[in-house]
């Protein structure tokens, strides 16, 4: 009887150590696109600044387009953070083909600061949002 079990506990053994030494990754990437954008508060007066002193003040914007004859403004910070989860069993020589099971998650985080200006290049409307495609584990732990 001890033999018999001896038979069926090896090639058990064999699977789990064999199972156990397969690979487990782990990986974290981001990257940022555009400059740092906050919202210049008491410099931007609606209905008195204009479109000179913005453009001196904050640069070239990343998007211009036209709106009723006026400028739309948009200033944009894209933060891109990827992670991916995945573990490798290596039974290639057993069974074909091995396991591989993966598991990831992307979230993009927006700072956006949108000006309109009228026709005669005048502040007519402005708005600042912070972002995120979608609320993921707080923004995966909100640091920008």
């Amino acid at each position: 009887m001890a033999s018999r079990s001896k038979l069926i506990a090896t090639p058990a053994l064999f699977l789990v150590l064999l199972l156990l030494s397969g690979c487990i990754s782990y990986q974290l990437r981001g990257r940022v696109e555009g400059g740092e954008i906050s919202y210049p508060g008491d410099r931007l007066v609606v209905g008195k600044t204009t479109l000179g002193e913005v453009l001196v003040l904050l640069g070239a914007p990343d998007t211009v387009a036209r709106v009723d004859g006026g400028d739309l403004l948009i200033y944009q910070r894209a933060v891109l953070k990827r992670n991916q989860l995945s573990v490798g069993l290596p039974l290639a020589d057993i069974w074909r083909p091995g396991i591989d099971l993966s598991a990831y998650g992307a979230l993009v985080r927006y700072d956006r600061l949108v000006l309109l200006f009228t026709p005669e290049g005048i502040l007519s409307g402005a708005a600042f949002e912070k972002s995120s495609d979608h609320p993921y584990w707080k923004a995966m732990t909100s640091n920008s």
